[in-house]
């Protein structure tokens, strides 16, 4: 039996489920990470490289599905049909801001790097200045709630990129059922380009 032809199109509801798709691929990593997190917290392993890896990677990945882009977004009115108790919002803001704010921009006092002059005894018979000394202070990751937290509210945001797929993806079918067999075969094999170093500076297209 001949293996599927498979086109790619580029209609706006193709697309629409490109950005759905790409949302939920991003948060299922931020959810993969925080898993993994979660067991170094409570194995109460001590790798700070891998622990704040992880702690930065889940928070980057969350936090751009709510950014505009060449891409759909995710609203921040989802958290309001969110069940349980406290505030799923202002949770979400907090996270979104330590990702805004201290991964992304160093700009609020989760780091911090102080300088200080080690002086001579001040009772030493010399009083002078003897060399430099540095104190730093940096968040490698959330506790155990802080990290629960953040998962819960990643794993619904899954949940609601995964019911946009669905919807999409019907739609999407639907308007290539509605098309020209003959027409579909004219469009180009389905496939992705390896984008040369110069693309960094470049919008993508679609």
């Amino acid at each position: 039996m001949p293996d599927d032809y498979i086109i790619q199109v580029k209609y706006n509801e193709a697309r629409e489920l490109a950005s759905w798709i790409s949302i939920f691929q991003d948060m299922s990593f931020a959810v993969d990470s925080l898993i993994r997190l979660l067991q170094l917290l409570h194995d109460k392993n001590d790798d700070s490289i891998l622990m704040n890896s992880l702690f930065i990677s889940a928070l980057i990945s969350y936090g751009r599905c709510f950014t505009h882009g060449k891409r759909q977004r995710l609203s921040e009115d989802i958290f309001r049909t969110l069940p349980g108790e406290g505030d799923p919002l202002a949770c979400h803001r907090f996270y979104k801001n330590m990702r805004d704010k201290h991964i992304a921009h160093s700009v609020n006092p989760f780091e911090q790097v102080k300088i200080g002059l080690v002086l001579s005894n001040p009772e030493s018979t010399e009083r002078k200045v003897r060399g430099i000394a540095n104190l730093s202070a940096k968040l490698v990751s959330f506790d155990i709630d802080g990290v629960e937290t953040l998962l819960r509210l990643a794993l619904f945001c899954r949940d609601a990129a995964q019911k946009q797929m669905e919807i999409w993806t019907d739609k999407t079918v639907k308007k290539g059922e509605g098309q020209s067999v003959d027409n579909l075969y004219s469009n180009p094999r389905l496939h992705c380009v390896i984008p040369e170093p110069d693309a960094v500076n470049k919008a993508r297209l679609d």
